[in-house]
C-alpha cells in the first residue's frame, strides 16, 4: 500500500537539533533525550547488498522493526521495498532496553526522471550521464529491474529511477557521471527529482531568483521555491535533492526549474551552519583524488597524515569503491578520518528467505525477488532440512555475485525456517476472502491445505500493479498471490509487509 505522510525530511530534523550523523563500522549512536522515547542520532548511506536482514556495503542491520520509505515530491512518502542495489540511508534509534534499532530505511534514487539521451554505453536522465557497471572489482555491479536486462532495453521517453554512485570526472561542474547501481523502469513518473554537489552557484537576482548546475543540468530556484531546512544556506559543494514537476524540465536546454531544494549536511559546509552535523560515513567511488583531497559521493574530503588508509596491495586513485568516515574540523571542511576500499568483497551478495519457481532445467529459482542462478561450482548443502533436492518453499541462505539480471549463486545453504516476529517469511496462494477496511485476506497455498490469515498495516507495500481494489477482487480467482511477513507460531497467522501477484517463469 502506497502512504502518503507528512514527510518531516532529514534536513529538517537536522536543523532541529535531533540528528548527529555518527558512522562507524556500519551503525550510528543513539540517544532518548530523557523521555525514553528514540530519538535519531545514526545514520548509515550506502548500497544495498543483501536481503533477509538488510544487509548494506556488507554489513547486515536487523530490519524487523524498520520502515521503508520514499519520497517523490520531497513532502510526502510512500510506502517503499528495498532491492539489491538501491541506494539507502539507515536511520537508528534506540528501543526501551536501550539497544540500537534501525528504524527507518529511506530509498535514494539519485535521479528520477525520463530517459531524454542515449549513447551505445549511457543514457541520459535529467541532464546526468549514467553509467552501468559490470565489474565487481569497480564497485557494485549494476543490477536492472525485470524486464530490463541492459540500457539496450531502455528507450527515448522512458521513465526510470537510478540509484547511481556519483563520480567527479574532471574538475569542471560537468564533469560528473553516475554509476547506475540499480535501474528500475517506471510505469507512471508522478514527479522527477536529482540529487548532487551544487556548483556554479549564481548571485540572487531580482525577486531572489538564482540558479547552479548538477552536471549538465541547470537548476533554476525561482523565489518561491522552498529551500529546506529553512534558514540553511545555499552553497557551492553542498549536496542537495531538487524535486520539481515533470513538466518543469527542458530536455532541449536540460533546464529545471525546481519547486524544492533539500539541502543535505554534507558538502563544503560552513562552521557553525544551521543544518550540518559534525560527523559523516558515506561509501562510493573516489574522484579527482589529488593524494590530500578527493570527492566521494559528492561530497569533498580532506585527506591528512592522520588519516587511516586500509587499502591491502593498492593505492588510492579515482574509481575505487571506499567506504569514508569524516569529521567537520574547525574550517568547516570535511576532514577523513579513516578510508577503507571495500573491494570485491562488498560484491557479494546475500539472501535469505523462502525458495519459489526453482527450475531443475534452467538452475534458476527466486528469492527476495530476485532471479538466482546456480554457478556451475555451486555448493548446494541441504543436510539441516532432510530435502533430496532444492524445491519451492525451502528457507535457504543464498550467497554469489550480483549480476545485471539478478545473482549467481556460489553457495545455497538449507535452514530451519526461523521463528519469531524479526524473521520475514513468503507464502503464496490463492485468496479465499479478502476486507480492505478490516486489512485482513485468507489464503490457502493449495486444495485442502491449512488456510492462513494474513493481516496489515498502513506499512504495507502492494508491488505494482497490484492495488488495494485489485487485491479484494482477486478473493475467489485463480490468480495467486505472494505475502512477505512475519508468521505466527502455529503458522496460521501472518503479518503482512508486502504484497504482489505471483507470477512464474517456469
Amino acid at each position: 500500500m502506497r502512504v502518503s505522510n507528512r514527510r518531516i525530511g532529514l534536513a529538517a530534523a537536522l536543523v532541529a537539533g535531533l540528528l548527529a550523523v555518527l558512522v562507524a563500522c556500519g551503525g550510528g549512536s543513539v540517544g532518548t533525550n530523557g523521555t525514553g522515547s528514540p530519538v535519531l542520532v545514526g545514520l548509515n548511506v550506502g548500497t544495498v547488498s543483501g536481503l533477509g536482514s538488510v544487509i548494506v556495503d556488507g554489513t547486515r542491520h536487523d530490519d524487523s522493526a524498520a520502515k521503508t520509505e520514499i519520497s517523490r515530491n520531497g513532502t510526502d512518502v510512500e510506502v517503499g521495498d528495498v532491492r539489491l542495489g538501491h541506494r539507502v540511508s539507515l536511520e537508528f534509534g534506540t528501543d526501551a532496553a536501550g539497544t540500537q534499532v534501525l528504524q527507518r530505511i529511506e530509498l535514494l534514487p539519485s535521479v528520477s526522471g525520463r530517459v531524454s539521451e542515449r549513447t551505445a554505453d549511457t543514457i541520459g536522465v535529467l541532464g546526468q550521464t549514467v553509467t552501468v557497471n559490470s565489474d565487481p572489482a569497480r564497485g557494485p555491479v549494476t543490477t536492472f529491474e525485470s524486464p530490463l536486462s541492459g540500457l539496450a532495453d531502455l528507450q527515448l521517453g522512458d521513465a526510470v529511477d537510478v540509484h547511481a554512485l556519483t563520480q567527479r570526472t574532471g574538475s569542471g561542474p560537468t564533469d560528473v557521471r553516475l554509476v547506475a547501481t540499480r535501474i528500475t523502469r517506471r510505469s507512471a513518473l508522478p514527479g522527477v527529482r536529482v540529487s548532487g554537489a551544487v556548483a556554479a552557484l549564481s548571485a540572487a537576482g531580482s525577486g531572489g531568483a538564482r540558479s547552479f548546475r548538477l552536471g549538465a543540468l541547470t537548476v533554476e530556484l525561482p523565489s518561491a521555491a522552498a529551500l529546506q531546512p529553512q534558514g540553511i544556506a545555499l552553497l557551492d559543494g553542498r549536496t542537495v535533492t531538487v524535486f520539481a514537476p515533470e513538466s518543469a524540465f527542458d530536455p532541449a536546454t536540460l533546464v529545471l526549474g525546481a519547486s524544492l531544494v533539500q539541502v543535505m549536511s554534507v558538502g563544503t559546509a560552513g562552521s557553525g551552519s544551521a543544518g550540518v552535523a559534525s560527523t559523516l560515513g558515506r561509501a562510493g567511488l573516489v574522484g579527482a583524488w589529488t593524494g590530500s583531497t578527493f570527492e566521494l559521493d559528492g561530497v569533498g574530503l580532506l585527506v591528512q597524515a592522520d588519516t587511516q588508509i586500509v587499502s591491502p596491495g593498492q593505492a588510492l586513485g579515482d574509481g575505487a569503491y571506499v567506504q569514508a568516515t569524516a569529521v567537520l574540523d574547525s574550517s568547516g571542511r570535511w576532514r577523513a578520518t579513516r578510508i577503507e576500499r571495500l573491494g570485491t568483497a562488498a560484491a557479494v551478495a546475500e539472501l535469505r528467505g523462502t525458495l519459489d519457481d526453482w527450475s531443475a532445467t534452467a538452475g534458476t529459482f527466486r528469492l527476495r525477488d530476485t532471479v538466482v542462478t546456480l554457478a556451475p561450482s555451486a555448493r548446494i548443502d541441504l543436510a539441516a532440512c532432510r530435502a533430496p533436492s532444492l524445491a519451492d518453499g525451502l528457507y535457504v541462505e543464498v550467497r554469489g555475485a550480483s549480476t545485471a539480471q539478478g545473482l549467481t549463486a556460489s553457495t545455497v545453504v538449507c535452514a530451519p525456517e526461523p521463528a519469531g516476529t524479526k524473521s520475514r517469511l513468503e507464502r503464496h496462494g490463492l485468496v479465499l476472502t479478502a476486507d480492505a477496511v478490516a486489512r485482513k485476506l485468507t489464503m490457502r497455498h493449495q486444495a485442502g491445505g491449512a488456510v492462513l490469515t494474513v493481516t496489515w498495516s498502513d506499512s504495507l507495500y502492494l508491488r505494482e500493479p497490484l492495488t488495494m481494489a485489485a487485491l479484494v477482487a482477486l478473493a475467489g480467482t485463480s490468480s495467486q498471490i505472494e505475502v512477505e511477513g512475519t508468521l505466527s507460531a502455529d503458522g496460521l497467522q501472518m503479518a503482512a509487509r508486502k504484497i504482489k501477484l505471483r507470477t512464474t517463469r517456469h
